[in-house]
């Protein structure tokens, strides 16, 4: 499935939203936005990439001239630009907002700019070169433009879907078969790593990179036993869960830029009575939210009646702060899937489903589910058993 077609109408639906609040011009440098609009990824973002666009104009990628081949090979964008020095590459200045300044000239309108994510430095300099009449906030607006996917994100989903139940699932075979958490963690992402190879081969399963570091590998597995789970995401450690733990295998994965995830709970050999009455809590909550997830339910009673199943249970005092969040570009997306969260759901949207709960003092019980809404209801997308799951004393 080409996603050309399907970023040309992310594009023209950016553009009608420019024209409606009055916006001259964008500039977005967040990788996983500019990704989403072009297609193009460069893993590392020390030498960050740009998507221009103006209301009347056809949208730029403007890159260092180090990513200009990369650019060439993966952009859906036809337009490519180049700031910086590399080789005998063609440049049109040394600093991004000089080339930024050279392409848009002084803005006309308000500038739309990433105000949650672009550095102050960033920022004072682009003011500087094109004087726009004004900035604008584009981050929510954003937000809501990726929050239903199109049927090429779906599909990405999927395979990324597919990947981390394999991961979940190897990981609990290695841990039934008495290896640490580190080493089980190990042979979960080399079974994802052979599925890819044999199903997805023409897929990238690379992530986004930061200022300082890039991110080749997406395909990641971790695992967390006892108190460690309160910490939420930690590394997994050579310890070797035992009689009476929980432990909590968890894996992400990103297949050409769009993430899914997948969480379950583990009984190691029997649980004391306080430990299995929040296992059984966490499996009704988790039955409370799937009896309501359909179109048009608000994502603050996904929250409100997980919340409920656990204050009749005895946890009111540690209720999680959410039971899920957003999937697409990042793990972890808008929305949040909280109290306060009016937006209704629609058919499209992709979320996790997980609400749990964690305190350092016994640990914590979470299964996640990566879940497309559709237009009767939903379907989850990870398919791994999501019942109590109960492995075996280790020897």
């Amino acid at each position: 499935m080409e996603a050309q077609a399907f970023i040309r109408k992310r594009i023209d639906k950016l553009r009608k939203t420019m024209i409606h609040l009055g916006m001259g011009a964008v500039i977005l440098e967040k990788p996983e936005n500019v990704m989403y609009f072009t297609g193009f990824n460069p893993v590392l973002n020390s030498m960050p990439v740009f998507f221009i666009m103006e209301q009347d104009s056809e949208p730029i990628l403007l890159v260092h001239c180090l990513r200009m081949n990369h650019a060439r090979e993966e952009s859906c964008i036809e337009r490519i630009e180049t700031y910086g020095m590399w080789g005998d590459v063609p440049s049109l200045a040394k600093e991004p907002a000089e080339a930024i300044r050279l392409l848009l000239g002084k803005c006309q309108g308000h500038l739309g700019l990433e105000t949650e994510y672009i550095s102050f430095v960033r920022y004072k300099n682009i003011l500087q070169k094109i004087k726009p009449e004004g900035i604008q906030s584009i981050s929510f607006i954003l937000d809501h433009h990726k929050l239903v996917k199109d049927p090429y994100e779906i599909s990405r989903i999927r395979r990324s879907a597919e990947l981390v139940d394999v991961g979940v699932k190897t990981t609990i075979d290695f841990l039934g078969q008495g290896y640490s958490e580190a080493e089980a963690c190990t042979e979960g992402q080399y079974a994802m790593r052979k599925l890819w190879h044999k199903k997805f081969r023409d897929s990238e399963v690379c992530g986004y990179g930061t200022s300082e570091g890039g991110m080749i590998d997406s395909l990641h597995v971790w695992c967390l036993s006892g108190g460690h789970i309160a910490y939420g995401c930690d590394c997994p450690k050579h310890y070797y869960p035992k009689e009476g733990d929980l432990t909590l295998p968890m894996a992400w994965a990103k297949t050409d830029g769009y993430h899914a995830e997948n969480e379950r709970t583990i009984i190691i050999g029997h649980l004391d009575e306080f430990k299995q009455h929040a296992y059984d809590s966490m499996l009704r909550a988790r039955e409370a939210v799937f009896r309501i997830l359909r179109p048009g339910t608000l994502f603050k009673d996904l929250y409100l009646v997980a919340a409920q199943v656990y204050s009749d249970a005895g946890f009111e005092k540690i209720l999680p702060g959410r039971v899920g969040h957003g999937v697409g570009c990042s793990a972890h997306e808008f929305p949040s899937l909280d109290s306060k969260n009016e937006i209704p759901l629609a058919p499209g949207m992709v979320i996790s489903v997980e609400p749990g709960l964690m305190d350092k003092a016994w640990g914590g019980v979470r299964h996640s589910d990566t879940v497309l809404i559709t237009e009767s209801g939903y379907e989850k997308l990870t398919r791994l058993e999501a019942g109590k799951i109960i492995l075996s004393r280790h020897p």
